[in-house]
């Protein structure tokens, strides 16, 4: 039976990916996610934000408690783990191109670099992207040919280096070089 897709905002997705590489708490997800962090660095979430994350995907059944660690700054740390069809889920998630330009720069970056973390190659992922990044394209050069004025013709032309950028973007990945980050899944 396929598992319907889920419609996450992406600081779920991030969280449900991380906890879905392994076991983790709140605070542990935070710290990868703060400005200046591994993936905070590209996109940000925020402390709150995490644990409100953490509380939807316990809600939805897609991760579930399994214990608790102790902490010298305040309460027990829940540590939450992924189901196997979230974990079947994230890694479908992950493998998916984005279908929309401006989710290039947060969605497809958080999904390279969690698959950097968990080992795997983005060379899948940057081939489909590479094809929808044409279908874009195409249907942008069309529509810039047909504009009838000015103004809807340089919207156009600004969207198009905009498709470009994200192909140099996709140019800068390194699908043959070995995930230097990888982190033990299980």
């Amino acid at each position: 039976m396929k598992e319907p897709d889920l419609d996450l905002p992406l600081a779920e997705w991030i969280v449900l990916a991380i906890v879905a590489e392994r076991p983790s708490h709140g605070f542990a997800v935070a710290a990868l996610t703060a400005e200046g962090a591994e993936i905070g660095e590209f996109w940000y979430v925020s402390r709150p934000m995490i644990y409100r994350s953490i509380t939807r995907l316990a809600e939805r059944g897609l991760i579930t408690p399994v214990g608790a660690e102790e902490s010298d700054r305040g309460p027990q740390r829940m540590i939450y783990a992924a189901t196997r069809s979230a974990k079947t889920t994230v890694g479908r998630w992950l493998s998916e191109p984005v279908t929309e330009l401006f989710d290039v720069r947060a969605e497809l970056t958080c999904k390279l670099l969690l698959l950097q973390r968990r080992g795997s190659s983005p060379a899948r992922l940057v081939e489909r992207q590479r094809a929808v990044i044409d279908e874009i394209e195409e249907s942008l050069r069309a529509k810039e040919l047909a504009a009838g004025d000015h103004i809807a013709r340089a919207n156009y032309a600004l969207r198009l280096e905009h498709v470009r950028a994200a192909r140099r973007f996709l140019d800068a990945v390194d699908v043959e070089k070995p995930a230097q980050r990888a982190v033990k899944t299980g």
